[in-house]
């Protein structure tokens, strides 16, 4: 047995993604300690009795995963308690959302407080988004008053794996196992390895995680748009299109030939020849055409079981200027390709927001107030959008 000494990962967000990914990635030779806020506290107090959780993976067939050496403590209940964790993590990820960050500045602005360039903060956000991590500097060095500089090193995460939370187990979820004992939800999360990160933060580390494959700043950009347009892309274009169309489960598609040529299209006439043409450095043809032609069985499995309802939550968010479907028509069409696809996918999510209520503003207030699609520099991406929402309505 090695003797040398385990690195501590402190992630922020008792979540699917934090129970899903990050926990069965990082403690294969970590030990992890969670942080949650106090609408969680059933579960840290169970992982600080027990040690464990149980995740459910679904690959060919659902099992339960028991995962070990984590820890649980809230937010908010031992602020003393916090802050040694926080003092004694070698990694710190986020795992909470874009719109909740901000909310953990103070608490990390305390602890880089207490940093040196020798021994620093190193903060990783497995938020989806572009600079995100940009942004979370920013709060938390604007939360401070002052500027950190190498006593903090904050950086963005490629988050390649699915996961999903499934509520009130006991009402009829076979197959599913609890998180915990004595809890009613349970997380399911396929089975995708290694977790992408901005170099920069685990440069110096001794211990790097082996889950951690740190990128120089080209190939973790091209990871993090193969991401964001085949993934995100893909799993936002079809969820608004089978919302439309009355599905409930994504594995449904599967019957459908016009979806998944749809799916294609998108993927191999405008993700591929735009990752390529921007990224062609850092990115391989073929390992991109694998991923590509993978990924579509992988949002469609139906062992997963993923929800039409869970890809359209949120849509207004989802369709900021930073985000999948906006940030994919843009990328697109800056490599010289026209975005149809993309547009037809970002219509789609515009036409279903206002159905299901999320926004009261009118399609083209969408694309200007949330989108921030610009008249006068947009124009042709703009009639490309109303072309696609006015076949879709």
């Amino acid at each position: 047995m090695s003797s040398e000494p385990q690195t501590n990962c402190v992630v922020i967000g008792a979540g699917a993604l934090g129970l899903g990914f990050l926990g069965p990635e990082l403690t294969v030779d970590c030990h992890v300690i969670c942080l949650d806020v106090p609408a969680k506290a059933d579960l840290m107090v169970r992982l600080g009795a027990a040690g464990h959780y149980v995740f459910n993976e679904s690959g060919l067939s659902m099992r339960p995963v028991r995962v070990r050496d984590v820890d649980g403590l809230c937010i908010g209940a031992d602020e003393g308690a916090v802050r040694e964790v926080l003092g004694g993590a070698d990694l710190v990820f986020t795992a909470v959302g874009a719109a909740n960050l901000p909310k953990l500045a103070p608490l990390l602005a305390a602890a880089a407080a207490e940093r040196s360039p020798e021994r620093p903060l190193r903060v990783l956000c497995a938020e989806n988004g572009v600079e995100i991590a940009r942004n979370l500097r920013q709060s938390v060095e604007s939360q401070a008053g002052a500027e950190f500089g190498d006593c903090l090193l904050v950086g963005d995460t490629v988050m390649a794996r699915m996961c999903r939370v499934e509520t009130e187990l006991s009402g009829g979820a076979p197959g599913i196992r609890p998180v915990a004992a004595g809890l009613d939800w349970g997380v399911v999360a396929e089975p995708f390895f290694g977790i992408p990160v901005e170099a920069h933060v685990v440069a110096g580390l001794r211990h790097v995680p082996t889950a951690v494959r740190a990128d120089l700043p080209d190939r973790f950009h091209a990871a993090e748009d193969v991401k964001m347009l085949a993934h995100n892309g893909l799993h936002i274009a079809l969820a608004c299109l089978g919302h439309l169309q009355g599905r409930e489960l994504f594995c449904e598609l599967r019957q459908d030939a016009e979806a998944l040529e749809f799916g294609r299209r998108l993927l191999m006439q405008e993700a591929v020849p735009a990752l390529l043409r921007k990224h062609g450095n850092a990115i391989g043809r073929n390992q991109l055409l694998n991923y590509c032609d993978s990924i579509i069985r992988r949002v469609t499995c139906p062992v997963f079981r993923d929800s039409i309802a869970r890809g359209v939550r949120g849509l207004m968010r989802k369709l900021a200027p930073t985000e999948r479907l906006v940030y994919g028509v843009r990328t697109v069409a800056e490599q010289g390709i026209e975005p149809r696809a993309f547009a037809t996918g970002l219509a789609a999510a515009v036409v279903v927001a206002r159905r299901i209520g999320e926004t009261e503003l009118s399609f083209d207030e969408v694309l200007d107030v949330t989108c921030g699609f610009d008249a006068a520099e947009d124009g042709e991406l703009l009639a490309l959008i109303r072309e696609q929402g006015k076949q879709i309505a």
